[in-house]
């Protein structure tokens, strides 16, 4: 009898399904509308397509927003499985496995309204205060001109377009829905400069010791675009 209960309980749980490896990626801890705290949760677009991508690679995702240079530290000790949103840099893809893009965004300056200044080629913004976040990249073009005054004291969107407000630089740089994003909530006037300095791809950034997790993501990232479900995502955020 005894022997029989140990055999169906053995049964049970072997017909019990495998609950699902977790996975931490993380992120920027504030860049709406990609990503942002809703009711103690994460929200957002891009949360919204990197939890579709782990759950279709098998895994479950549990999104850790934290300062961008933390994110860069923990993706750099292999802390993390992944962490997202990257832009494509040729570091980058050596370092880590960079997976996508999922998504592009555009990157664009911007400045008071009172304040016009036009530019066509970056020498047209020489002798102008441009404000940038401390980490962030936005393309080798602009990044690696010497000849441009920047002021890398912003530590995120909202003291970026505050900075602005303040006069303290004369232009920002930055994600366009997020600029504009952040100047709504401040309740300030932003004009953004046409045209975009560049159309920027994103994408997911995996340690090089978890080359299994940058091999079902690919794979997940084929399979939602095959059946529709990333561009409806995306259709929904517009």
């Amino acid at each position: 009898m005894h022997l029989l209960v140990l055999i169906v309980a053995i049964l049970l749980l072997l017909a019990r399904p495998a609950a699902a490896e977790a996975w931490r990626i993380v992120c920027d801890e504030n860049f709406p509308p990609y990503n942002f705290i809703d009711q103690g949760r994460v929200a957002g677009l891009d949360a919204e397509i990197i939890e579709a991508l782990v759950r279709r690679a098998g895994a479950t995702p549990q999104i850790d927003p934290q300062p961008w240079v933390r994110v860069q530290d923990l993706l750099e000790r292999g802390a993390v499985d992944a962490a997202f949103q990257f832009v494509g840099r040729a570091d980058r893809f050596e370092k880590y496995f960079m997976v996508g893009p999922f998504r592009t965004g555009q990157t664009v300056f911007a400045t008071r309204p009172d304040h016009r200044i036009q530019w066509k080629t970056l020498a047209d913004l020489r002798g102008y205060r441009i404000g940038t976040i401390r980490g962030y990249t936005y393309g080798a073009t602009f990044d690696n001109d010497a000849s441009l005054a920047r002021e890398a004291a912003a530590g995120d969107y909202s003291q970026l377009v505050r900075m602005l407000a303040a006069q303290r630089v004369d232009v920002i740089i930055g994600d366009r829905e997020a600029l504009s994003y952040f100047a709504r909530r401040e309740m300030l006037r932003l004009d953004i400069i046409s045209p975009p300095l560049a159309e920027v791809p994103r994408y997911i950034a995996v340690p090089k010791t978890r080359p299994d997790r940058a091999e079902r993501l690919a794979g997940a990232l084929a399979s939602l675009r095959r059946d529709g479900t990333l561009m409806a995502i995306l259709k929904r955020w517009e």
